[in-house]
């Protein structure tokens, strides 16, 4: 059940896939709980190049979370377009503290197609952080 649960119940931004090539996949995960499975996740693909685009909102602890998350991917810090959004630039800096390194972009958007740009076909390109960030970019894809 649980691994069709967006199938059978609606929810948008569990895991989800959004295109195949370059693979991006997205999700809503935004505590430590919800990042030890993307980081399972993460680390049993088997792309070349894992591409992340990253935000989180600023009222939150972030150090535990980027602890999870995989030193070797390129990284691109955004923000949502919501009041409670982490500055990308924040963002940079705290995961610069924890080994993972990046590029900030002041939207989703920016961000996304950043990642796009610098993919190849094989690689993955994951999106989240925060429900907004998911939200941003699922508004922007369906612009």
């Amino acid at each position: 059940g649980m691994s069709e649960v967006c199938r059978l119940t609606g929810l948008m931004g569990r895991w989800m896939s959004l295109q195949l090539s370059p693979q991006v996949i997205c999700d809503t995960g935004h505590n430590v709980g919800g990042w030890e499975y993307i980081s399972r996740q993460l680390a049993n693909s088997n792309a070349p190049r894992l591409h992340m685009v990253i935000g989180f909102v600023n009222d939150k602890d972030i150090s535990h979370i980027l602890d999870l998350m995989p030193k070797e991917a390129n990284y691109y810090f955004t923000q949502a377009n919501i009041p409670r959004a982490l500055a990308a630039e924040d963002v940079a800096e705290i995961a610069s503290s924890k080994d993972l390194h990046g590029t900030p972009f002041s939207s989703v958007a920016e961000a996304y197609q950043a990642a796009l740009s610098a993919a190849s076909p094989d690689d993955l390109i994951f999106v989240g952080g925060s429900t907004f960030i998911v939200a941003d970019l699922l508004s922007y894809i369906n612009e």
